[in-house]
């Protein structure tokens, strides 16, 4: 069996990063190993955790490709800049939903999408097909 770990992050303090992810997005912060080797965040209830990196490598602000859906993007967007979230560009509006892209701590760039109710649940309880190649 294989499965996703996580997704690793570079910040430059995991500590105050998962408390961010916390306080702006109500994320759940995940402590791994001993002496808080892994500090990790994910939304409440999902599966897909964040690796909060901090020393592992240089940061390098931008675009991270990791990218974050809602059904509520208005009402995100504005609570989310009202408690000083830095949105790189406006609300793009488009006929299957609407997108923009913020930034945390450190200048990590993620993507927000806004869909419809059904859409969203239904890429959240979503699974990957079983069909991995298997070797012989």
């Amino acid at each position: 069996m294989l499965a996703l770990a996580d997704v690793a992050l570079t910040v430059s303090n995991a500590e105050r990063s998962s408390k961010w992810w916390k306080e702006k997005l109500g994320f759940a912060i995940h402590h791994v190993g001993g002496n808080a080797h892994a500090i990790m965040v994910a939304p409440p209830g999902d599966k897909f955790v964040l690796h909060l990196c901090e020393g592992f490598g240089a940061l390098e602000p931008g675009n991270t490709g990791i990218a974050f859906m809602t059904d509520e993007i208005d009402a995100l967007v504005a609570r989310l800049q009202a408690e000083g979230v830095r949105f790189t560009e406006p609300i793009q509006r488009t006929p299957w939903g609407a997108s923009t892209k913020f930034e945390d701590l450190d200048g990590n760039v993620f993507s927000l999408m806004g869909a419809p109710t059904a859409f969203v649940r239904g890429e959240a309880e979503r699974k990957a097909p079983d069909g991995a190649p298997r070797s012989s």
